[in-house]
């Protein structure tokens, strides 16, 4: 089953009961989130600072804990609001939590085995759609109907974007994609230790 939403211990637990979800990237980045049991979302704040200085890698997992779908839909949906070149919100997610197709990922992921020990996999993707001109004008029609700007603006805003794409190689859309992607990863990663939760990185794809 494939879904949109993640996976993610509490270092202060007692008894910490690993778990494991993986966000993973065809761009470059992997990420792994390990959540944790008995821990009330959102309720210990810490600074982006004391989060940097306090988040460590996390290799093992139990795979009979599952995150909630709220509680990972929630991340993914801050995350979403990382800044991204021109606004054409580029940034995909999808989530694994199908036994069978985590198995399928597995040698992608050098066999490491919280791959198929995680709750959840969540993919992140950069879409070469995004710098489709329609989707540009799309996007920020949406903005001007929520008021964030005048139709002057729009019209400037979406010219622009769709100027600055126009002529840029697959290569060159590649890094504005891995860039996208990789604050979202960066995001998320924050969000997830800041609501109690524990994070690895991994690369390889």
């Amino acid at each position: 089953m494939l879904n949109h939403v993640l996976s993610l211990p509490n270092r202060h637990l007692k008894v910490a009961i690993p778990h494991f979800c993986a966000l993973f990237s065809y761009l470059l980045l992997l990420i792994i989130i390990k959540g944790a049991i008995n821990k009330n979302f959102g309720v210990d704040i810490m600074s982006v600072k004391n989060i940097l200085e306090k988040r460590r890698s996390v290799r093992h997992y139990d795979s009979s804990y599952k995150i909630s779908s709220e509680i990972l839909t929630s991340l993914i949906e801050s995350a979403s609001k990382s800044p991204n070149g021109n606004n054409i919100q580029a940034t995909r997610y999808l989530i694994i939590d199908d036994p069978d197709l985590k198995n399928l990922l597995l040698p992608i992921a050098f066999n490491q085995q919280q791959v198929v020990e995680a709750s959840t996999l969540i993919v992140m993707l950069g879409d070469y759609q995004a710098f489709d001109k329609d989707n540009i004008i799309k996007i920020h029609e949406e903005g001007f109907q929520a008021g964030f700007f005048d139709e002057s603006l729009r019209d400037y805003l979406a010219n622009a974007a769709i100027k600055y794409y126009e002529n840029k190689s697959n290569e060159d859309l590649k890094l504005e994609l891995t860039r996208d992607v990789s604050l979202a990863s960066m995001s998320l990663i924050l969000l997830a230790n800041e609501a109690g939760f524990e994070t690895i990185t991994m690369s390889g794809l």
